[in-house]
């Protein structure tokens, strides 16, 4: 790249169950969709339905075909139309307070970013909500045709923002994941989904030294 880097530090974000509130089971799912308790598909075949997870969140598994291989992996005991509408209203909402805090991010003078395992129809409801546009970096798996916690996605993301290690800051909510950034060489938060999420980051920013 050509040209002085910014001054300030990339800060970058899962965005399920870091900046958006997303369903944590199947069930809970179904009672997102307002629909009665199905058959967990997870609970027929963990594997399986975690091998069709990362297919579709990699973009090699079209919508439609994902649907259908979770109707066929739960064997008759839950439809297609049942299973779409619980994968639609897998996403809650933002954590309060969200917009305010990639406002104030931004106002110290850091970038913003995301990086995120989602799907291509999940993206396009994330891109409708508030917090969106207040990103400046937007990466996901389905577009990059990778998902963390290969250690690919971390190369291709540096690549992407053109920062490296240290000059990320990043959050997600899961081990697997904060550890992949770390091997990285990012500054890394795991947060905890079940409780608001900005008090924490804001926290860890503050400790960082990249907000008051």
């Amino acid at each position: 790249m050509s040209g002085a880097k910014p001054a300030g530090a990339l800060v970058a974000f899962d965005l399920g169950g870091v900046l958006v509130r997303i369903c944590r089971s199947w069930h809970e799912g179904c009672d997102a969709a307002r629909l009665p308790r199905s058959a967990d598909p997870l609970a027929a075949d963990r594997a399986a339905f975690m091998r069709l997870v990362s297919s579709h969140q990699r973009g090699e598994l079209a919508h439609d075909d994902f649907l259908g291989e979770i109707e066929a992996l739960a064997g008759g005991a839950l439809d297609r139309a049942h299973a779409a509408a619980v994968h639609d209203a897998w996403i809650l909402g933002e954590y309060e307070g969200v917009p305010d805090l990639l406002r104030e991010i931004a106002g110290a003078g850091h970038d913003t970013a995301c990086l995120s395992n989602t799907n291509a129809p999940h993206w396009v409801q994330l891109e409708r909500m508030p917090f969106f546009g207040h990103l400046r970096h937007r990466h996901a798996s389905h577009l990059m045709r990778l998902e963390k916690p290969d250690p690919r996605i971390f190369s291709a993301f540096e690549r992407a923002v053109g920062r490296q290690g240290p000059e990320i800051a990043y959050f997600d909510d899961l081990p697997e994941n904060c550890a992949a950034a770390r091997a990285a060489g990012w500054r890394v938060q795991q947060v905890d989904p079940l409780r608001e999420t900005v008090p924490q980051m804001r926290s860890a920013l503050a400790a960082w030294g990249l907000l008051a």
